[in-house]
């Protein structure tokens, strides 16, 4: 092991070819965990949103319904208060376990939970005040006095359960960090279910738009609580946190790698959670449906891509730091042309099935057109191949790059969008992100296989400065 935290430090491929070997080996096997058990959790959870998009109709009304994606969509705008700490986290855990320093994990993840507490005691804050905002009714396009109270209490109340998340946040992401990030998908999962079963016997019984927020965004927090007692009490209990492990330099490294990331996420969230509001805000809550609802069947295609994808991203930190560059480049470019033939194909098929699929589904309130779904179809494509090389950046360190081009996608997406919504109608979104993101994919992954072509070489070189000259061999001249 010290021969192989030395190599590691001067830049060197790790160790022997068979201890190299079986750390690549175990890199794609925890992925490959983490990959299928989200995918068996993504089929399962896809399956229960299947049944509590018709249930929330039933219950709220497309009016009301309308009101709680644009909601929830203004509350996701919150995630900015993450400050990229989330990913931060994972590259600098990541880093610290490729060289085998569990103290230092321990410092990053306790500096990270007192990050995380103050964040979601000001966000809390900034909610209530949010709320009594004289202007949010308008904002998300309410006209009736009735539904704008309902709309206060609803950002209220949603808005203090997401600074809850934000506390546990540390969870899930330390799970991502340690390559098991399999245990936050399944938490998420039972949440999620159990959130289903409370909204049957509230459907039938007749609920009201507070009660339903509730029975939706609480179970999910609970589960995530109950898996940091699980996480950091019994399966790595010399990694909980603790208010002595916090220190000054891991907070400079988690912000090294965090104030970009801000930038990125802030921009991701722009294009993630700013279509419900646009659309509301230029036509209207009623029109929200019309889009979020078809955008959900290809939302499932994205997201499992992401789930494919994502878990690599403490992969490529570990194997960076042991520099690993051609196991690297094998997984980046396999990542994208997996999502490329997911999105490809998936996203024709629901061309095809959409129209029927979802008036069924939607019980004959959303009849989305063919244009509709074929731009959605290629925005979808797009967005998950903008994912998988930002996964890619972000485990190659490559934040400035990620956070400068995404903060172009969204103020084009945003931009587009808002000009064209009048215009077109709601198929302008959709057209908006499928051009933002090709500029991003063009872009992204060249740069990212230069960098690990350069990086190689200079790994090289510098194996090469140090080994020893052995002197040439005389010869005699013919």
């Amino acid at each position: 092991m010290k021969r192989l935290a030395l190599m590691t430090r001067r830049g060197f491929a790790a160790g022997p070819a068979q201890e190299l070997e079986g750390v690549r080996l175990r890199r794609d096997r925890q992925a490959l965990k983490t990959a299928g058990a989200g995918l068996i959790a993504q089929v399962l959870g896809y399956g229960a949103r299947l049944a509590v998009i018709p249930l929330s109709l039933k219950l709220l009304g497309t009016e009301r319904y309308g009101l709680w994606l644009a909601v929830g969509s203004l509350i996701a705008w919150g995630g900015i208060a993450d400050f990229g700490f989330s990913p931060g986290l994972v590259n600098v855990v990541a880093g610290a376990s490729g060289h085998a320093d569990r103290e230092a994990m321990r410092r990053h993840i306790s500096t990270a939970f007192v990050v995380y507490t103050v964040l979601a005691a000001i966000l809390a804050l900034a909610v209530l005040a949010v709320s009594q905002w004289p202007g949010l009714p308008a904002l998300i396009g309410v006209r009736n006095p009735d539904l704008a109270k309902e709309t206060r209490l609803l950002v209220a109340v949603c808005g203090l359960v997401f600074a809850g998340t934000m506390l546990t946040r540390v969870i899930p992401t330390a799970c991502t960090a340690l390559q098991e990030g399999y245990l936050g998908v399944w938490s998420y999962l039972v949440g999620s279910l159990v959130s289903l079963v409370l909204l049957v016997p509230l459907v039938r019984g007749g609920g009201s738009l507070l009660s339903y927020a509730l029975v939706i965004s609480v179970p999910p927090l609970a589960a995530e609580a109950a898996l940091g007692v699980y996480l950091f009490g019994w399966r790595h209990p010399d990694l909980r946190p603790e208010l002595r492990s916090c220190d000054r330099g891991s907070l400079r490294a988690l912000w090294g790698f965090g104030g970009p990331l801000a930038l990125y996420q802030t921009a991701n969230l722009t294009v993630l959670y700013s279509a419900n509001i646009l659309i509301a805000n230029r036509l209207g809550p009623a029109a929200v449906p019309q889009y979020s609802v078809p955008y959900a069947m290809f939302a499932i295609l994205t997201a499992t891509a992401w789930l494919i994808v994502s878990p690599y991203l403490p992969a490529y930190a570990e194997a960076s730091a042991r520099g690993d560059w051609h196991w690297i480049r094998r997984r980046g470019i396999a990542a994208v042309a997996v999502t490329a033939a997911l999105l490809g194909g998936g996203g024709a098929l629901l061309v095809l099935i959409g129209p029927a699929a979802i008036r069924l589904w939607a019980g004959g309130e959303i009849k989305p057109a063919t244009g509709l779904l074929a731009a959605l179809a290629c925005f979808c494509l797009l967005k998950a191949v903008s994912n998988a090389n930002g996964v890619l950046l972000t485990g190659l360190g490559l934040v400035k790059l990620l956070a400068g081009l995404y903060l172009t996608v969204a103020a084009l997406y945003g931009a587009a969008a808002w000009f064209l919504l009048p215009r077109m109608g709601i198929i302008a979104v959709p057209l908006a992100g499928a051009v933002a993101h090709l500029l991003d994919a063009g872009i992204s992954l060249p740069y990212a296989l230069r960098h690990i072509r350069s990086s190689d070489q200079r790994r090289i070189a510098a194996a090469c400065s140090t080994a020893p000259i052995k002197p040439a061999r005389p010869t005699l001249n013919a």
